[in-house]
């Protein structure tokens, strides 16, 4: 199984509502997908999103990335955020909050 974790940083606040848009839609998306499990969260101020999708393989998680909202999401990505990074983990479950925040910091 595979693990699916992106962080997203708004360029600004006026972009939140749009965001929020896509990422209801592309949730939409991921409950008729072959992912496994998803949960969002945000950060206090509302400008940083974790995303965490869990999938079968990492077939089942290109496939989805690469298609319908997600791909159109993405393309317009740089029009709310120049910072998006994202990371996978080999898991059986989706991972505590604390550990997916944890791979974004640098040592």
């Amino acid at each position: 199984m595979l693990v699916s974790i992106t962080k997203i940083e708004l360029n600004s606040y006026s972009k939140l509502f749009s965001f929020i848009n896509f990422n209801r839609k592309i949730i939409n998306e991921l409950k008729q997908s072959p992912c496994k499990k998803f949960k969002v969260t945000n950060n206090w101020n509302l400008k940083v999103w974790y995303t965490m999708t869990l999938w079968e393989n990492e077939n089942e998680l290109n496939n989805f990335y690469r298609s319908g909202i997600h791909l159109e999401a993405m393309k317009q990505s740089k029009a709310f955020s120049s910072k998006i990074q994202s990371k996978r983990k080999h898991n059986n479950e989706l991972i505590t909050w604390k550990e997916a925040k944890n791979l974004f910091v640098s040592h």
